[in-house]
């Protein structure tokens, strides 16, 4: 899958809507398909909500796609896109947690965990199609740094401030560093 039709429709074939309407899952899988790679492809996608602490203190729903080379998560908020990527070779453990109507997901990486609130029909399935995803495809070689061009490089960097390991003033830097 590479657009947010594709995404949408899979979601919907294999009911993982976690009750949002076509627009708004339209919105948050845009996100996803305006940042990926060219050589990049969508294996399996759903919505939930991201980091639910409790009942009210969450950062809202999100759209989230397992590609070929990371884990991607996609909010489309007013006037902003957030977008947060886990390259695959992070991923360390899935955990799941079932309640009566809802089920929260616990990612593991080699840096934070991801929590996603899901409904409880769909977590199951959804745990299992990650699992099928991730065993398939093999850890990808990343390119050295030195092979990339300067917009790929930039990405890179922004990717890696976008999911904390350098921060806006480190990012900066290391931006006019490529550019120069």
């Amino acid at each position: 899958m590479k657009t947010a039709e594709e995404m949408y429709n899979y979601c919907k074939d294999k009911g993982y809507f976690s009750g949002s309407d076509r627009n708004f899952t339209l919105k948050l899988f845009n996100v996803i398909a305006n940042h990926l790679r060219p050589d990049e492809v969508v294996k399996m996608c759903f919505i939930g909500v991201h980091n639910r602490k409790s009942p009210t203190k969450d950062d809202g729903f999100y759209g989230y796609a397992l590609t070929n080379h990371r884990f991607l998560m996609g909010q489309k908020r007013l006037l902003v896109e957030d977008l947060k990527s886990i390259p695959l070779t992070n991923l360390q453990d899935l955990q799941l947690q079932m309640e009566s109507t809802t089920a929260t997901l616990t990612i593991y990486t080699s840096d934070n965990p991801v929590n996603i609130m899901l409904t409880s029909h769909e977590a199951e399935d959804i745990v299992e199609s990650i699992k099928q995803n991730l065993a398939e495809e093999p850890a990808p070689v990343e390119k050295p740094a030195e092979s990339l061009s300067k917009a790929e490089q930039l990405l890179k960097m922004k990717e890696l401030m976008d999911i904390g390991i350098l921060s806006e003033e480190e990012f900066q830097q290391v931006k006019k560093d490529i550019l120069q």
